[in-house]
């Protein structure tokens, strides 16, 4: 239902979780859709209410605009580079960035050890740590002032190119997304 909007509105290629590259793949530094119509899946299913519908407008890897909807708090957070944040509608105002709360996640395809001595080294200054299950809304938190901070090794780029997004427009100190594979990359974001 997304992709045909978009499609009805834009015409841009849209790659997405379910189902890949619709329309023509783009240049290298094309103009594109990246979609994650359900960010937190397993969470969704066992009914844990952390989950969101996640979409962001990309030249290449660079996320230009965000968006990203949380139906359980009824929140819409929606921003980007020079745009600052918005949560339904309202400007965001940033409170001083600490490292406290760190969000993180442990990627199905990635090896865990690796994944555990990376985590090991990142985590060592920050007071809590905490698995959302949700990168999408993980990054929202972090660009709203929720959190401080997320990191993740292997995460699939439809996962967090519209948080990546809202990150910039809040102005996130650190975003760091280094591409490991096709459609994943490693991530971190500071306020």
């Amino acid at each position: 239902m997304i992709r045909a909007f978009l499609r009805d509105r834009a015409d841009l290629p849209v790659l997405g979780e379910e189902g890949g590259w619709a329309g023509p793949m783009p240049a290298t530094d094309g103009l594109h859709w990246v979609l994650d119509p359900l960010d937190g899946s397993f969470n969704y299913f066992r009914g844990v209410p952390l989950y969101a519908v996640s979409l962001a407008l990309c030249r290449g890897r660079e996320p230009l605009l965000g968006a990203i909807y949380d139906p359980e708090r009824d929140e819409l957070f929606a921003g980007g580079a020079g745009l600052g944040l918005r949560v339904n509608g309202n400007l965001v105002a940033q409170p001083a960035p600490a490292r406290q709360m760190l969000a993180t996640g442990f990627p199905a395809k990635t090896e865990v050890a690796v994944t555990l001595a990376r985590l090991g080294d990142l985590t060592a200054d920050w007071t809590k740590i905490r698995m959302l299950g949700a990168a999408a809304l993980s990054l929202a938190w972090v660009a709203a002032g929720r959190l401080d901070g997320y990191t993740e090794s292997g995460i699939m780029w439809w996962d967090v190119a519209a948080g990546l997004a809202l990150a910039q427009g809040a102005g996130a100190s650190t975003v760091l997304c280094d591409r490991v594979a096709e459609h994943s990359v490693n991530v971190l974001v500071e306020r």
